[in-house]
């Protein structure tokens, strides 16, 4: 095992900047998730870490000793791809022991190494057979095997879930936060997707455009994204992002929002000083589903929930949730309900406004406003 720490990593492509100033650090042991829409930089991230792309400036260090400039062989990491890059002639046994043949490993050492992590990953039945004879989660697992037999001091994972479908996808989300409880190794992990993302991660970095958005952990980046896009990419359904106007309110603020029916209402903010500068402004007033529901299925631990009426449109059974569609500030936004709620389209009804898990943000800077 190791640590990872990034600093100050610039990457370009002739003229073009893809990767500017990124600062990360993960510890021995950690997970480490890189999460962004397609172009923003993650896989080149990975693929510098890696030593498959040179770095225009900054540093990579693995367990404190810098590897900026040093060939992928000598780095002593292990890459599991997107697309399995299994050898389609050689059976499942040999593409997990291909590398360590290559490094002249006693057959002996190598049996042992191929038993253990075909138990570990459950493809012990599968070691005489063909890449193509096989699933794609089955084909994965033999990918992760082949990494594991090298014992690297850090694993790279390279959207190894997407050529997978949903339930699958779920399936081996699973399998690999339980390896990583087993083995321990250092694992750095990029996808697109972001509930794989907060499952995974003992660690996020969320990138755009090159540029790191914001580092933490997944409560962190849930529950205190730095700005608006954080906000919007992270989670599904996405935070409900509104327009309103923070307001003085007796003796504290306040945001007021048009209400469904186009009637302003008021929300208490509580006591929040760095707030105070935008009174009178506009901000966006930033509030999750979940902390926006029924008032039967509110959070009875929360000492700040607000009861409003609004006027419900659409009604979405998901199993075991209920979404309701309003809105509010002018905006669609999104309720999650339980999923016995006993309301209807076109239902006036209360919604109960957990403002100890609201936000607000800065409409042109896009950041935070307060703690």
């Amino acid at each position: 095992m190791a640590s990872l720490k990034i600093e100050n990593l610039h990457k370009s492509f002739g003229k073009v900047k893809v990767l500017n100033g990124i600062d990360l650090e993960i510890e021995d042991g950690g997970f480490l998730v890189l999460v962004g829409p397609s172009g923003c930089g993650k896989s080149t991230l990975l693929n510098t870490i890696a030593g498959l792309e040179e770095i225009t400036g900054g540093d990579i260090k693995i367990g404190g000793k810098s590897v900026a400039g040093l060939h992928p062989s000598k780095r002593n990491i292990a890459m599991v791809f997107q697309s399995y890059a299994l050898y389609p002639n050689m059976t499942v046994a040999q593409n997990i022991s291909f590398g360590m043949e290559m490094r002249g490993i006693a057959k002996a050492e190598r049996d042992r190494a191929i038993k253990d992590v075909a138990e570990m990953l459950q493809i012990d039945q599968f070691l005489d057979r063909k890449p193509s004879q096989l699933s794609g989660g089955q084909r994965q697992r033999v990918a992760m095997g082949r990494a594991l037999v090298r014992e690297p001091l850090v694993f790279l994972f390279d959207e190894p879930l997407s050529n997978l479908d949903a339930k699958l996808r779920v399936d081996m989300r699973t399998e690999i936060k339980r390896l990583h409880q087993r083995v321990g190794t250092t694992i750095v992990y990029v996808t697109h997707d972001q509930i794989e993302a907060l499952t995974l991660a003992t660690k996020i970095a969320v990138l755009k455009d090159g540029y790191l958005q914001q580092f933490g952990t997944p409560g962190d980046i849930y529950n205190h994204p730095v700005n608006t896009f954080v906000a919007d990419f992270m989670g599904s359904p996405s935070m409900n992002l509104l327009k309103a106007r923070m307001v003085k309110d007796g003796a504290g603020l306040s945001v007021e929002l048009v209400g469904s029916e186009g009637q302003p209402f008021l929300l208490p903010l509580g006591d929040d000083p760095g707030a105070t500068a935008y009174e009178g402004k506009d901000v966006i007033f930033g509030i999750r589903p979940e902390a926006l529901t029924d008032p039967d299925g509110a959070d009875r631990n929360s000492i700040r929930i607000v009861e409003r009426e609004c006027l419900i449109e659409v009604v979405e059974p998901a199993g075991s949730d209920t979404f309701a569609v309003t809105h509010l500030g002018g905006t669609e936004t999104i309720a999650r309900l339980r999923a016995d709620s006993d309301i209807g389209a076109g239902q006036r009804t209360k919604l109960a406004f957990d403002m100890s898990k609201a936000v607000c943000f800065d409409p042109e800077t896009t950041r935070r406003i307060g703690g």
